[in-house]
């Protein structure tokens, strides 16, 4: 009647973007030039020196080979190395101002050979008042059995005290001072980042019964990178780089 049509009362309202997963990060696990990673180009000791969580997306092109899954390395003194072992359990090294404690599942949680699945890990570490750090891993949602290497131990002195000395952690390769050696060979998708020990009721609710969803409203999110298409970290802390890792339209589902 006033000429105004509708826009007064059905306003249009842009709505925001869906959740879309259709891309992976392809490694080659090679050597040399054929060495492939993203460096998430973070460099604050902020994250190691309290509680964490890493959770990713992982399809091993040989389930039974020693790789990164994430790790930066300084010397022998402070390290964070997730990986799989050459006998395809699930480990983490954690060196922290000189202190050293390397846990690795009881099992096996990977195959000899190709993957014919993705598998969703993550790594727990809890820095305890007045304790040793402690840790827990996870298998499609699932907690496993873990052991330690003898008797060692890292406290709470020393998991604060982590300095890795500027280098970057890196997805599927380690940076070792500054050299990027054990890669990864195979798919790796939906890789989070948390500044906290994920509950075991959160890690069932990111495994999503084999299913990845957004975790960009997720409390503690540090990084995450979905490799749709980029590397960009959707949690606005560390944009990556990609250094010769491909993408693929195999996820997991």
């Amino acid at each position: 009647m006033l000429g105004l049509g509708t826009s007064i009362l059905s306003p249009y309202i842009e709505s925001a973007a869906s959740y879309s997963n259709t891309k992976s990060l392809s490694f080659a696990g090679g050597s040399g030039d054929n060495l492939h990673y993203v460096d998430t180009n973070y460099t604050s000791n902020a994250l190691f020196q309290d509680s964490f969580s890493i959770s990713m997306w992982v399809k091993p092109d040989d389930g039974q080979h020693l790789q990164t899954l994430f790790g930066v390395e300084l010397g022998a003194s402070d390290v964070a190395f997730f990986n799989i072992s050459s006998l395809g359990q699930l480990g983490f090294n954690h060196f922290s101002d000189g202190a050293f404690a390397s846990v690795t599942t009881d099992a096996a949680r990977f195959t000899n050979g190709a993957q014919s699945a993705f598998t969703h890990v993550v790594l727990t570490v809890t820095k305890n008042t007045g304790g040793n750090t402690s840790y827990a891993i996870y298998d499609d949602g699932t907690s496993v059995p873990i052991s330690f290497f003898g008797g060692f131990r890292v406290s709470e002195a020393k998991h604060a005290a982590f300095d890795h000395g500027g280098l970057e952690p890196s997805i599927g390769a380690s940076n070792d001072d500054g050299t990027h050696d054990t890669p990864f060979g195979g798919l790796i998708d939906e890789v989070a980042i948390f500044t906290k020990a994920l509950s075991s009721s959160e890690v069932t609710a990111i495994y999503n019964s084999g299913v990845p969803k957004d975790e960009s409203a997720h409390d503690g999110l540090l990084l995450y990178y979905r490799f749709e298409d980029d590397v960009t970290d959707t949690a606005g802390t560390s944009n990556a780089t990609n250094n010769g890792a491909t993408f693929s339209s195999t996820v997991p589902s």
